[in-house]
């Protein structure tokens, strides 16, 4: 996220000099047609980043607030004690000082790395890190279960009512597979002959 924000900021600055370096396409139609007054759109181009950057700032402002408990969280060895929480300061120093968790957090995904700690030894840490995955677990689940909606939603389905949408994003939203089979014999129904 803060790569990206570095990168709006630059492409403003440069469509503010019209340096088109980073938008191919735009290079493109400047070469192609040099007498077309182009960059007299650079002002459009720059709202539009302007735009992009104030909507993405918004949106992702309590991330900010967070920062330093998710840089904690994603690289331990390389955060100041004293800039950290002080009840997690003995725990990152313990952590910081062992040379075989230094080796483990490169070789492991953060998640492993956390759930391998002593739960002893780093309680408050091992804490804070699943405080942390919960975070982005649940934007995560958010975000698919809205793309579903979504999905289901369209056009072409507007005669769904909320309890069929309910139903919808529940089945589509579940690990659990059905037994289809089972299910169609139990409701299969016997037909006598007259």
């Amino acid at each position: 996220m803060k790569a990206f924000c570095v990168k709006l900021r630059l492409f403003e600055t440069q469509l503010r000099n019209f340096n088109v370096a980073h938008f191919p396409t735009l290079s493109e139609i400047k070469c192609a047609f040099p007498k077309a007054n182009v960059s007299a759109k650079k002002g459009k181009y720059v709202s539009v980043i302007t735009s992009l950057m104030t909507e993405f700032s918004q949106r992702f402002q309590d991330f900010s607030v967070i920062e330093k408990e998710i840089k904690l969280f994603s690289t331990p060895f390389l955060m100041d004690a004293e800039e950290v929480e002080e009840s997690l300061q003995l725990e990152l120093i313990e952590m910081q000082c062992d040379d075989s968790l230094k080796n483990q957090h490169q070789l492991l995904s953060l998640p492993d790395f956390y759930r391998s700690l002593e739960n002893a030894k780093f309680p408050l840490m091992r804490r804070h890190a699943k405080r942390m995955m919960s975070l982005f677990g649940s934007t995560y689940i958010c975000e698919q279960t809205f793309s579903l909606l979504t999905l289901n939603k369209r056009r072409l389905r507007t005669k769904m009512t909320d309890t069929h949408l309910c139903d919808v994003l529940r089945i589509s939203t579940t690990k659990l597979t059905p037994d289809l089979p089972a299910i169609l014999q139990s409701k299969a129904q016997h037909h006598c002959s007259h």
